[in-house]
């Protein structure tokens, strides 16, 4: 895979994955949320292999610079990019977790269709992110902080709600929600985290006439890390890809 760091007007984007000399064939477009593990969603590379895909973190998550995690930055600074590299193509994006708020917040006309994967759209409920995150303040470093307040309103003092409900407002394409099937509520002991889409999230996703819910049963917020969240999501993917290819 290419890796590529692209400066832009909103600050520089650090991209991977592969271009594919083709311009009549559709592209795909990932972003992967907060702290990720090293190589997330490089998969997705190898799920399309005739197709360009680019593969592109949060600025500021491992070791990519950026100036702050302004999430609705980050989506301008993305259609840059998307100009830049994926000229004259048809765009499917795939947004995961906090990815998937940057991914709604783009507004590059050759975006056809979105899949998100685990979005949230208020912080206030997300208990697991209060309580994991909290506890590990203390002896964070200084961008982790940056990143757990900006993103999620969680500081020492407590949690700030972070209110992304804007962004169903401004939808423009279809979007295709996956989410996992391990509810929220109430807050309780669980082994791993559960879905991070409350129930409000998710009623406001069923209601949208723009967007199809799905659901992944037996998983929580980890849904790309499982085998059957990852091939329902590669499946709808496809279905969105399949009818823009060229033979």
């Amino acid at each position: 895979m290419k890796h590529l760091s692209l400066p832009t007007s909103h600050g520089p984007i650090h991209v991977v994955g592969r271009l594919m000399a083709r311009a009549d064939n559709p592209a795909v477009v990932a972003v992967s949320g907060a702290f990720p593990p090293p190589d997330f969603l490089h998969d997705v590379v190898d799920w399309f292999s005739k197709l360009s895909i680019v593969v592109a973190p949060i600025p500021g998550m491992h070791g990519t610079r950026t100036l702050d995690f302004d999430l609705a930055r980050v989506s301008r600074a993305l259609d840059e990019a998307i100009q830049t590299l994926l000229p004259n193509r048809r765009i499917v994006t795939l947004g995961v977790s906090a990815g998937a708020l940057v991914t709604l917040g783009l507004r590059h006309p050759a975006i056809v269709h979105q899949v998100v994967v685990e979005p949230f759209f208020r912080t206030a409920p997300l208990w697991p992110v209060r309580q994991d995150f909290g506890a590990a303040l203390a002896d964070a470093e200084a961008g982790w902080k940056q990143a757990a307040d900006e993103i999620f309103g969680v500081t020492v003092e407590g949690l700030r709600d972070r209110d992304y409900r804007p962004l169903l407002d401004g939808l423009t394409v279809p979007v295709d929600a996956v989410l996992g099937g391990v509810p929220l509520e109430p807050e309780r002991r669980l082994p791993h985290w559960p879905s991070l889409t409350s129930v409000e999230d998710r009623a406001a996703l069923a209601a949208h006439p723009r967007v199809s819910v799905h659901h992944v049963a037996d998983v929580g917020h980890n849904v790309m890390s499982t085998a059957q969240g990852a091939a329902a999501t590669k499946a709808l993917l496809a279905a969105q890809l399949r009818p823009l290819a060229r033979p």
